[in-house]
């Protein structure tokens, strides 16, 4: 087996819009990142390696418009997700998923900039949609308040 070249010191940066299905004001003033904020179509979550920018979460911000935040989750916290598991009611089988944080470069894509930090948050084996939900909400969890550059909408928040 291959060693993994991602740490579990390394940070990820993952950039979050400044939308309210992203980022939702609580009741007592506080905000909530939302689960739909790691929401990704293939089930492949992605992130930035921080060491891969320089450490500057002010670089996964530029490479998309639009406001937003950016909040740095450890790389070993990530992969700590446990319980993420399927029962098979037709197959009376249960399967077990494990979180895995692979690189995923990006370079000469038409769609996208080039990001050599590029990485992406997957299961093994790849889970169903009920898993994968369950893996998001527990990410967002993990990224509550780890804000490392914060959304004007909690930037701009009136003090009370």
């Amino acid at each position: 087996m291959l060693e993994d070249p991602i740490s579990n010191d390394e940070a990820l940066y993952r950039r979050i819009p400044d939308d309210r299905g992203f980022v939702k004001k609580q009741l007592d003033g506080t905000f909530r990142i939302s689960s739909q904020a790691f929401y990704e179509g293939g089930h492949r979550i992605s992130v930035d390696r921080a060491d891969l920018r320089e450490n500057n979460p002010q670089q996964t911000l530029a490479s998309y418009p639009g406001p937003a935040g950016v909040v740095s989750i450890k790389t070993g916290d990530v992969r700590a997700i446990n319980g993420l598991v399927y029962h098979d009611k037709m197959q009376g089988l249960t399967h077990t998923f494990r979180v895995v944080v692979e690189p995923a470069p990006i370079f000469n894509d038409s769609n996208e900039p080039d990001n050599p930090a590029h990485a992406e948050i997957c299961t093994k084996p790849e889970c169903p949609k009920k898993v994968f939900q369950t893996l998001i909400e527990r990410l967002a969890l993990l990224a509550n308040d780890k804000w490392v550059i914060e959304p004007p909408s909690i930037k701009n928040k009136p003090l009370i």
